[in-house]
């Protein structure tokens, strides 16, 4: 059984079992102009109905966490968003009722950058939170920046600046995350890229590989946006979710 715990105007929304407490959350973070929930698609509403069904996605809950893109202005505002959040459901503070052991990290755009400076910044984690990461799975994550964020149509002011090519922000981030891995290794990043994602590309040659990430895995016929929404259960979507929680 679960139950929709829905707080839009935090944009918030979290999918829990009500027959066992689940030790185990997944959080998904969405991109630049994105929403908490539409980002997703039918995802939560499949949540609902088919995770108890299903021995990869029975164990855990579900955590769909939103911002405005516009009110942050570095990749540390959505970390931090993401620690916060995490630091009440690992120590069972309302409106969680339990304490939850292990995080599952999806992302998609944007919020991939959030999850890549969370992995970074130790000092604002709790002290107990990079051994309790999972997995981490970027959807569509812009390595490179996206030159689309060069056209008007993008502007979002410090944040749509830090999604443009080699912005400063990003070559920060690249650089912080090569120094933190090599001291703190977290478990290794999954890519998902789409290969009709024309807003950040999908060719690998074109990408800067980061330290800890996996070959990334393209798939095919998604862009940019379709490449996190799932037809249904049996869909590529669900099944790259479904690895992240095993």
């Amino acid at each position: 059984m679960r139950e929709l715990l829905h707080r839009n105007e935090q944009a918030w929304a979290l999918i829990r079992r009500t027959d066992q407490a689940n030790a185990n959350l997944a959080v998904f973070v969405h991109g630049f102009l994105g929403n908490y929930l539409t980002t997703w698609g039918t995802l939560p509403d499949l949540f609902q109905r088919q995770a108890d069904q299903d021995k990869d996605f029975a164990p855990w809950d579900f955590l769909f966490l939103g911002y405005k893109t516009r009110a942050v202005q570095t990749y540390l505002d959505i970390a931090k968003l993401i620690i916060t959040e995490w630091n009440r459901a690992e120590t069972g503070q309302r409106p969680y009722d339990h304490h939850y052991l292990k995080l599952a990290l999806f992302g998609h755009s944007l919020g991939t950058l959030g999850i890549r400076q969370l992995l970074c910044a130790w000092s604002e984690q709790p002290t107990t939170m990079h051994g309790c990461i999972h997995s981490i799975t970027l959807f569509g994550t812009p390595l490179n920046g996206s030159s689309l964020a060069t056209f008007g149509g993008w502007a979002g002011g410090a944040i749509g600046d830090a999604l443009k090519p080699k912005n400063p922000q990003l070559r920060m981030l690249k650089t912080w995350a090569s120094s933190a891995h090599a001291r703190q290794p977290w478990p290794p990043v999954r890519l998902i890229l789409g290969i009709d994602d024309q807003v950040v590309g999908n060719e690998q040659d074109e990408l800067i590989k980061w330290d800890g990430d996996q070959k990334p895995s393209i798939t095919t016929t998604f862009d940019h946006s379709t490449l996190v929404k799932p037809s249904a259960w049996q869909s590529t979507v669900v099944d790259y979710i479904a690895q992240g929680l095993r």
